[in-house]
């Protein structure tokens, strides 16, 4: 049997009636498909313990509070992705977990559906970010380590290396100073693997 999604309320279902030398005869059929709840109710509002499911292939397990997600609740997206932890008022909000389907997972702290406050994300190229979220984004102190072995610890703003913060490369260089835009710029001490060593002002990732 073969299911093709038609749009999200309709999908048309194909199945074989019967074999025979003769060509397969085939049926096609609209079956509407539904949001369904199974869970408990208080004054006609989803209130408690439940289980929705939207036509459109995603679901939610877990506590209501007047009709919105509020409470532990564990939601699949019909793509793969999955979120268990905290909701308010039908948004992730508290300490929860993200996980894409791409194999990408953040571990942490979430404000108004958004990764704001502390935690920890593993990226899919084997990244790893240990710090701050401000509105989805690496926003305050961090550590962000790199497959390669790079590693830098200090600020961030807006998903970027900005502000103090000190970087160690694989191969033993060292750079402590300031960054604007994921760049060394102002003042910083450079220490090369090989030893040479700069205290001064750099501008646009470059010494003056």
């Amino acid at each position: 049997m073969t299911i093709i999604t038609i749009n999200s309320e309709f999908k048309l279902q194909k199945m074989r009636l019967q074999k025979s030398e003769t060509p397969f005869f085939i049926q096609e059929m609209l079956v509407k498909q539904e949001d369904s709840y199974e869970g408990a109710y208080v004054n006609g509002q989803k209130h408690g313990k439940g289980l929705q499911k939207w036509a459109k292939g995603d679901s939610y397990n877990g506590d209501w509070v007047n009709g919105k997600r509020t409470g532990k609740g564990h939601y699949i997206w019909a793509n793969g992705d999955q979120y268990e932890g905290d909701y308010l008022n039908g948004q992730r909000h508290g300490k929860g977990q993200m996980r894409w389907r791409d194999g990408a997972t953040y571990q942490g702290e979430w404000v108004g559906d958004k990764r704001t406050g502390k935690g920890q994300m593993k990226y899919v190229d084997g990244g790893l970010y240990d710090g701050e979220y401000l509105n989805d984004e690496r926003h305050g102190k961090g550590q962000y380590k790199w497959a390669n072995g790079n590693q830098y610890y200090g600020d961030w703003v807006n998903n970027k290396r900005t502000g103090k913060g000190q970087m160690k490369w694989a191969d033993g260089s060292l750079y402590d100073g300031d960054w604007v835009n994921d760049q060394r710029h102002g003042k910083g001490q450079f220490k090369a693997a090989n030893g040479e060593k700069y205290d001064g002002q750099w501008i646009m990732d470059k010494k003056m």
